[in-house]
């Protein structure tokens, strides 16, 4: 499959090379290739140098890690389950057998019989028996590559396989690499150890060895973090040139804003609000992301800013992803605004059609000084009469595009952006680095703590006394499922069942059952009916009822100083992140609170985090290693694709924001056309 000889044109689709029928086509522009540009400079995912042939006792002694083995298939069994299915064979040589393992490829049955002799190159693992798991096959007819030949793993989109998609960017990049003219400066690039764009493209797909392959990785991989760079400084520079609402700093001013809650501020809160309030003193609009670890009090700040905001005749936006969020902020701070001369609506798609009416006439005539609301605040009909200030809670759980909804009823407004979910530093100057950053990390004193465990074997059986103790001593239970309704049963690592998955559902049933039920029990999750829902939570706030049975929908937005515990079941199907999250709704009072994780071995290691610590910032950094950037926060939201992101260096990613500080011109190229193509 090698290009036409007279294609010349990197910016030509990728139609034009034979064998790339229509149908093709669309398989390559679902992995982001659309012309023979992106094909050039497509990354593999991975590069690795062949094995040495091993016996298997060698392997055996060694342990995990890649291996390359020969030997013949003494036994093969197929287990089904469901739609899936684990092709179970013995591999033996003269010193020993293995067990390898296939998932949901049954076809290989005809393949791989009993007497075949093979040879298989892959990882071995398992979390208690090593086996060799989905490795790559090879037999006298094809054998596998020689010990320390450079593979290359490319992508597999639905219609292409990875070695196809393979075979047309090696053949096009040894046509047409020589042609990516690099605009980088030679003094950039020579301080940061890169090659020239051509010259990347053209040994990523033919590398002499991994460290060659890294080095033309590491250029190529820049190019997407490039690009979004060049749009984050072309916002600084429109952010600059604004003209937003101006609140000259008064310390009078700012002492009686922290006198209006009816608690002390801690001090991050009070740098913080400082922060802010000198942010809205200058008459370049606010942008400011607020990180703050569940428990610490972000909202406070929120409605800091909002009151500075009023002081100068002006309104605010609080957005929430969620109404029973936004209803808590209303309900929480309504009084506090009061207290200030303030009135405070709340506008979500849950009000009667009178009622939001009556909301929306006092935002047009400005009556309504803050508004806290859901998507319904960025509706057509929803006019402001002089918005200002919006503050975005859980921004992350909101696109760039939906922001921009709500920014845009204001005229140059301030935006305050507040997440629970910390951010780490590579990530945060990656995706939001056209943003001043707060961290706040103090937790309000008189707060308990929090211990984590992961519960396992006989410990699970003293689990239901333990609540019983808690329940009885007036403290509330969080019995916390990741699916509303039972699923199929499912393999593990190993190619064993491991049994239904639990539900929401049938955990209430169960428990309903016990004499844990005595104390009240509800049922919480995503397809009740909102007032149902708030019903539901309100008999579980008040204490008519203290055990509740729910789902991720309580992971935020959900404040009871009463819940002490919380029970995760089949918490290995929720990252670091999220589980944190959770556990952020316990230990909101005085008294000290348990997280217990019910889960698979698989997640040995992200439970191990948990217990040892509580620190979100550490949390999230480990999510980073183990996720990558894209799965944290969303790059494809900001029209990047996250691939080659994960691993970035992190001196790469501020040369490159400061590069693009530097070079309007440079930046203004990248923003608008791109150089070279992001890897999918």
């Amino acid at each position: 499959m090698s290009a036409h000889p007279e294609i010349s044109d990197l910016a030509e689709p990728v139609s034009v090379l034979a064998g790339v029928g229509p149908a093709r086509a669309r398989a390559l522009e679902r992995a982001g290739v659309r012309t023979l540009r992106d094909l050039v400079c497509l990354v593999p995912r991975r590069a690795s140098e062949a094995a040495a042939e091993l016996t298997i006792a060698a392997a055996r002694e060694r342990g995990p890690g890649p291996v390359t083995l020969r030997g013949t298939i003494t036994r093969v069994a197929l287990q089904r389950f469901g739609g899936r299915s684990t092709l179970r064979l013995t591999l033996a040589d003269e010193t020993g057998e293995l067990p390898v393992l296939f998932f949901n490829q049954p076809w290989l049955r005809k393949t791989l019989a009993v007497g075949s002799a093979v040879q298989f190159s892959g990882r071995l693992g398992g979390a208690r028996t090593l086996a060799l798991v989905s490795p790559r096959i090879g037999t006298a007819e094809k054998p596998l590559a020689a010990a320390g030949t450079v593979e290359l793993d490319y992508p597999a989109v639905e219609g292409l396989s990875s070695a196809a998609l393979g075979r047309l960017a090696r053949s096009s990049a040894a046509r047409l690499a020589h042609q990516l003219a690099d605009p980088l400066p030679e003094e950039f690039r020579a301080r940061h150890a890169l090659c020239a764009l051509g010259e990347a493209a053209a040994r990523v797909h033919a590398p002499a060895d991994a460290a060659e392959f890294e080095r033309a990785r590491r250029r190529l991989a820049l190019e997407p973090l490039l690009r979004l760079q060049a749009r984050l400084a072309e916002r600084r520079r429109e952010r600059r040139a604004g003209d937003a609402l101006l609140v000259p700093f008064d310390e009078a001013a700012h002492a009686a804003r922290c006198a209006r809650f009816p608690f002390a501020l801690t001090a991050g809160q009070q740098r913080i609000a400082r922060e802010i309030a000198a942010d809205l003193a200058r008459p370049r609009p606010m942008r400011r992301l607020l990180q703050g670890d569940v428990g610490t009090g972000k909202t406070v700040l929120g409605v800091y800013a909002a009151l500075c905001v009023a002081g100068a005749g002006a309104q605010t936006a609080f957005l929430a992803p969620t109404e029973l969020l936004a209803e808590q902020h209303f309900q929480g701070q309504r009084r506090a605004l009061a207290e200030a001369g303030l009135h405070a609506v709340l506008l979500t798609g849950a009000l009667a059609a009178g009622e939001r009416r009556t909301v929306l006439a006092q935002l047009a005539s400005g009556m309504a000084d803050v508004v806290f609301g859901t998507h319904a605040l960025f509706s057509a009909d929803v006019r402001y009469r002089r918005l200002a200030l919006c503050v975005i809670d859980e921004q992350q759980r909101f696109g760039v595009a939906q922001r921009g909804e709500l920014i845009d009823k204001g005229r140059d407004a301030h935006v305050l952006l507040m997440t629970a979910t910390p951010i780490p530093r590579t990530l945060a100057l990656t995706l939001y680095g056209d943003l001043d950053t707060s961290v706040l990390r103090e937790r309000p004193a008189g707060r308990g703590s929090v211990r984590t465990r992961w519960v396992r074997g006989a410990d699970r059986r003293r689990v239901p006394q333990f609540l019983a103790e808690r329940l009885a001593a007036g403290e509330r239970v969080y019995w916390v499922v990741p699916r509303i309704e039972a699923a199929d049963e499912v393999l593990d690592e190993d190619g064993r069942s491991s049994g239904e998955l639990a539900s929401a559902e049938r955990a209430f049933e169960k428990l309903s059952a016990t004499p844990l039920a005595r104390h009240g029990i509800e049922l919480v999750h995503g397809r009740l009916e909102s007032a149902e829902r708030a019903a539901r939570l309100e008999r579980f706030r008040s204490g008519a009822v203290q055990l509740l049975v729910a789902t991720t929908v309580i992971e935020v937005g959900v404040d009871v100083p009463e819940a002490t515990v919380m029970v995760i079941e089949n918490a290995e199907r929720l990252g670091l992140a999220q589980l944190h999250q959770l556990r952020g709704r316990i230990g909101r009072g005085a008294r000290d609170g348990w997280c217990l994780l019910f889960g698979a071995a698989a997640a040995a290691g992200r439970f191990e985090v948990l217990e040892r610590t509580h620190d979100g910032f550490e949390i999230a950094e480990e999510d980073l290693k183990r996720r990558g950037m894209g799965d944290l926060a969303g790059l494809r939201q900001a029209g990047e694709n996250s691939e080659g992101l994960a691993e970035l260096e992190l001196d790469l990613l501020l040369a490159a924001r400061e590069l693009m500080e530097a070079e309007p011109a440079l930046a203004a190229r990248y923003a608008v056309e791109g150089v070279a193509a992001p890897a999918p």
